[in-house]
């Protein structure tokens, strides 16, 4: 082969090399990021939307790299909270740029709070931009906060890295409403028009604790109608709501006994709701037919489970106790805020679209004419390993 000829192999050889060399020259470094967890949004004093963001502290390791939000003392603040004030979101965003040194990245934002003022007055412009927005996670989770909404992001909590990641927890356990922007955005523009969002409170912090050395947590629901909260309701109440809604997940059922002291905690393992709608003679009716099993965890009562009678009485005390849940929150919800959040219009809809069409522009007007029938199937499943209740002698005498 001449030399000539050999060149371009060569040079084809090398190529893939060159490639290489190039190496990251378009990288965005760590620590050129104020990478953002959490938004919340409150009323300025001038009327003005006040956004707060909460960022997280890179810390520096011993080989050179970054790490994110970690403390090995685990007694450090691990996030810093920036604000500013705009005419809306985007302008108080801009302005909060400007008082960053770092490009403020949005790829770990999850967390959305509106105050409780803001929320009054209306979230929809609020919303449109956070939907419109690229960089906001359309799967993050919306919280209304009792109080102010930055006050939630500067806390700092001594077990995880810091209260964005606190609420993300809170909502993963389930202990209330679990709303995405996405979601939020879908109740607000569906039939009914209506949204609820669990709201926060702020544990008062210990004694022995630094200021701000607290959490936050969920207690209750934001009503919403169109895009204003017209009220709330309380946790008891949202649990009923959220049988309705078919959202109930594990927790602990707590009931007595007729004719007996004590109490039972159960804890549901399955649940599944129906909502079957009817019209008749123009009467709107909507039947709720709920099926649940679930494992007793605690017998306070005398009783022995395993009696075939007596768990046929503990089952209908416990149909009983989900029922007053849901007339709880029929009474709360249906009659008193008149918001449907059950998702009836969209049954309604769904089966009579002709008769929807001539109620829709006045839903807000029949939806607390609706009759509810309750139905209700309660069944324990598993009794424990043992029969009476511990530490209480069987019918012979022997302690079980």
């Amino acid at each position: 082969m001449t030399q000539t000829g050999s060149r371009p192999r060569a040079l084809l050889y090398l190529i893939p090399f060159l490639l290489l060399l190039g190496g990251c020259w378009d990288r965005t470094e760590l620590n050129d990021l104020a990478i953002i967890t959490a938004l919340a949004l409150d009323v300025a004093e001038d009327g003005n939307i006040r956004t707060t963001v909460q960022i997280i502290i890179a810390q520096n390791q011993g080989g050179g790299g970054q790490q994110l939000g970690t403390n090995s003392s685990g007694g450090g603040k691990r996030t810093v909270v920036r604000s500013a004030t705009g005419a809306d979101i985007a302008d108080a965003l801009s302005k909060l740029q400007r008082l960053s040194p770092r490009r403020l990245f949005w790829g770990q934002s999850k967390i959305f709070i509106f105050s409780e003022a803001v929320a009054r007055t209306g979230i929809q412009k609020h919303l449109d931009f956070l939907l419109r927005f690229p960089k906001s996670r359309e799967q993050g989770y919306v919280f209304v906060s009792k109080g102010k909404a930055m006050d939630v992001l500067d806390l700092f909590p001594q077990i995880e890295r810091s209260t964005s990641e606190v609420l993300r927890e809170l909502n993963d356990l389930e202990v209330g409403m679990r709303v995405t922007l996405q979601q939020l955005s879908g109740m607000l523009t569906g039939e009914a028009r209506s949204a609820g969002l669990p709201i926060i409170y702020i544990l008062p912090k210990g004694k022995s604790a630094e200021p701000f050395q607290t959490i936050p947590y969920l207690v209750g629901t934001a009503v919403f109608k169109e895009d204003k909260m017209i009220g709330s309701i309380s946790e008891k109440t949202t649990r009923g709501l959220m049988w309705l809604r078919n959202e109930i997940e594990e927790y602990t059922v707590v009931f007595k006994v007729p004719g007996t002291e004590g109490i039972v905690s159960l804890r549901p393992i399955k649940a599944d709701i129906k909502l079957i709608p009817s019209i008749d003679n123009e009467k709107w009716t909507m039947t709720v037919k709920v099926k649940t099993q679930g494992d007793i965890v605690q017998n306070g009562t005398r009783l022995n489970p395993v009696d075939p009678e007596v768990i046929k009485i503990m089952d209908k005390a416990f149909g009983k106790e989900v029922e007053e849940r849901i007339h709880m929150a029929l009474q709360e919800v249906q009659t008193r805020l008149k918001a449907d959040l059950f998702g009836f219009a969209t049954e309604f809809h769904r089966k009579y679209p002709k008769q929807w069409d001539l109620v829709k522009e006045n839903w807000e007007q029949k939806f607390p004419e609706i009759k509810v029938n309750i139905d209700i199937q309660a069944q324990i499943q598993r009794t424990g390993s043992i029969n009476f209740p511990g530490g209480l002698p069987d019918e012979g005498g022997h302690e079980e």
